[in-house]
């Protein structure tokens, strides 16, 4: 373990204070699940590291639900801290709102590069409506601006990248 944890610093994972949006929660998870995949990390593992990466009100939250989280005997699971890092950080209004935020994006005065990256960082948070690579591409081509949207549907594109690179 203390070589893992050697290794898991020298890769610079950022730390967690629970302050702060849904969207530095999200990249917080994100960055730690990069760094487990280069280290090939057990579950275990994996809560530990991340445990490790909690400060100041995250560490003061852990501290106070672990016992419930992971009950005397239990394994610790990513699965399981994940369920209850989520059920703490990304509240349900908070997961409505960028829901709402995302079936509102629409390309407006924007460039095509600057809709897609908004694009992108919103369907994070709407991973149901984006995981069919159709529902994906029709949804990007939706919220273009009318004269591409419509270009877009009469080349016949399907796919997200063929979109975007048309566009």
């Amino acid at each position: 373990m203390h070589q893992l944890v050697e290794q898991f610093i020298k890769l610079k994972s950022p730390k967690f204070d629970g302050r702060g949006d849904l969207e530095g929660a999200l990249l917080w998870m994100e960055e730690l699940e990069k760094a487990f995949e280069v280290l090939g990390c057990t579950e275990e593992e994996k809560v530990t590291l991340a445990v490790y990466q909690l400060q100041g009100n995250a560490n003061d939250w852990w501290k106070a639900t672990r016992g419930v989280i992971f009950p005397a005997g239990t394994a610790q699971t990513w699965a399981m801290f994940v369920e209850a890092f989520n059920g703490k950080y990304f509240s349900e209004s908070a997961r409505e709102q960028k829901l709402s935020e995302f079936m509102r994006l629409w390309q407006g005065q924007r460039t095509v590069d600057q809709y897609e990256a908004e694009f992108a960082r919103l369907s994070k948070f709407t991973p149901k409506m984006v995981e069919d690579p159709i529902d994906r591409a029709r949804r990007f081509r939706d919220g273009l601006k009318p004269d591409l949207r419509s270009q877009m549907i009469s080349l016949n594109l399907r796919g997200y990248n063929e979109i975007y690179d048309r566009a």
